[in-house]
């Protein structure tokens, strides 16, 4: 079967389907290659993040950055916002570090939500009505309009610390224009194959011992919209 990338090695299938670019990386690196970086990473990187004061998911998104950076023709430039009109999705502890940016930042979360009103209210509608949907359709709840977080200068307002789902959409053509999410190459560093179990490992190590479940290798994801809704609720009961 012939691998659907690009002469650098690139995945050109853009975000249509989840299970096509874990069919490519998996092809694409050696499982013996995968498992030495998920273990550098969750033994070696990740613990550094301690001795350099900082919390250990940013440390990965630094050593993620740093893999980004090495490959050839990155197009993805400040104020370039055309991959920030779909559905974004992050785990608990993604969402702690936005909100640990948020405070550093100075962020009020309350104009982030007023600016969002409009996918919030769908999302929080859908919660209502205690409808099952899946991981695709809660998205399509969302697509074509503006992350959250998104500012007004179509930049990333929490950057550092945005969630693995706005990592692994990286351009390498000057086609973003268009649209077609195909420009939008993912599959292309070892990094991104472990990426999702290295953050789930790191959500389950910062979990209390007695919550702890054993570690599948996966943690629950939901829009940023949906963990807008639960703060707000949250912040609302302390009132």
């Amino acid at each position: 079967m012939e691998l659907k990338s690009d002469t650098n090695g690139l995945f050109i299938e853009g975000m249509s389907d989840s299970s096509e670019l874990a069919d490519y990386i998996r092809r694409k690196f050696n499982e013996e290659d995968i498992q030495n970086t998920y273990e550098n990473l969750t033994k070696g990187h990740i613990k550094a993040a301690r001795s350099e004061g900082i919390p250990p998911l940013r440390k990965f998104w630094q050593v993620l950055n740093h893999s980004h950076k090495n490959t050839p023709n990155l197009q993805c430039a400040k104020g370039c916002a055309h991959c920030c009109h779909t559905g974004v999705a992050a785990t608990q502890v993604e969402w702690d570090g936005i909100l640990h940016n948020v405070m550093e930042s100075n962020i009020n979360l309350g104009k982030v939500i007023e600016r969002s009103k409009r996918t919030i209210d769908r999302v929080r509608e859908t919660l209502h009505s205690k409808k099952s949907l899946e991981q695709i359709d809660w998205h399509r709840l969302v697509i074509n309009q503006p992350c959250p977080f998104l500012g007004e200068d179509h930049a990333c307002i929490i950057y550092e610390d945005r969630p693995l789902d706005c990592r692994l959409v990286v351009a390498f053509r000057g086609q973003c224009e268009s649209k077609k999410l195909e420009h939008a190459q993912r599959g292309v560093v070892i990094e991104e194959a472990v990426g999702a179990t290295v953050i789930a490992k790191i959500q389950h190590d910062q979990t209390p011992k007695f919550k702890r479940r054993k570690f599948q290798g996966v943690q629950p994801l939901k829009l940023l919209q949906h963990w807008l809704i639960l703060w707000q609720e949250k912040n609302k009961k302390k009132k």
